[in-house]
């Protein structure tokens, strides 16, 4: 499987902010996040890995390299502007590629970084756009993306649930849906979809909040998705709240139906947002802990 994901990314600490790009006290927080997000995921998910193999009867035992053909064969592309960048301090490697975005308004990085995607998705198998601070923990994800669309009609983006954990709580799916919908958005009609799976059926909800800090789309979806955009001039005809929203659901909205696991089944689809936002929000009273 050839898959490319797409990542911007910009550091720039602004006085006040609370955007975690722009907070100088959450740079060392979002330079690990960074390496987790470019170089975690290549070391997840290719196909390179390593083996303790003994060479044999009194003899040392080495690390040795392997491959295996559950990896992907991935590519990410880190669109960060030179100037405001934590970039410098990852390591080389093959499968990491930054680019100049060549904007000067750094709020267009991220619908740069879209477009981009969108653009090479008839070359891939699977194409991705995620935010800088996401790791992808599945080692199984990319391929439960393809199984999902095969399962389907190509009309329906499965996106994950962006979670944190809670230290001694366990975890917390972020930006849930907020409490009797939102009748309003052309997107919240309550559609529910089933797709089997070995273990039992896994249950997806239309999302009333469609963010998760990414999109994965199959070849034909990408493409699909791509011409609406080319035949509107990458005009939008509507407006989330930020950059970063606009350029990761923001995109399939008007071309796809965005589904995400049901709760109880968020860990069948989910990545993993490398803060801790869940401490912006207080406990629901009479929430219990065991």
């Amino acid at each position: 499987m050839k898959v490319l994901l797409a990542i911007p990314h910009v550091f720039a600490p602004k006085e006040g902010s609370l955007y975690s790009s722009q907070t100088e006290a959450k740079r060392g927080l979002k330079q690990k996040a960074l390496l987790k997000a470019t170089i975690g995921n290549l070391n997840l998910h290719r196909r390179r890995h390593w083996i303790h193999a003994s060479l044999g009867r009194n003899q040392p035992v080495v690390n040795r390299e392997l491959a295996s053909t559950d990896g992907v064969e991935l590519t990410i592309r880190l669109f960060t502007p030179p100037d405001a960048s934590l970039a410098d301090d990852l390591p080389d490697d093959p499968g990491l590629e930054r680019l100049d975005p060549g904007v000067s308004d750094y709020s267009q990085v991220p619908l740069v970084a879209s477009r981009h995607l969108l653009e090479q998705a008839d070359t891939y198998d699977l194409v991705g756009y995620m935010e800088d601070d996401l790791l992808l923990s599945d080692p199984e994800f990319f391929a439960k993306i393809l199984y999902l669309d095969r399962c389907s009609d190509g009309g329906y983006a499965f996106l994950p649930h962006r979670c944190e954990q809670i230290p001694g709580q366990g975890d917390v799916i972020l930006s849930g849906d907020p409490d009797g919908g939102r009748p309003d958005l052309f997107w919240d009609t309550g559609e529910m979809l089933s797709i089997p799976w070995p273990l039992g059926e896994r249950h997806f909800y239309r999302a009333t909040n469609p963010h998760s800090g990414c999109y994965f789309l199959s070849s034909r979806q990408a493409v699909k998705v791509l011409k609406y955009w080319t035949d509107h001039e990458w005009i939008a005809p509507f407006q989330l709240s930020g950059p970063l929203e606009q350029a990761g659901s923001g995109m399939l909205l008007p071309v796809l139906k965005i589904m995400k696991p049901i709760p109880a089944h968020f860990r069948f689809l989910m990545v993993r947002h490398q803060d801790q936002l869940w401490q912006r929000h207080a406990f629901e009273r009479g929430a219990t802990f065991s």
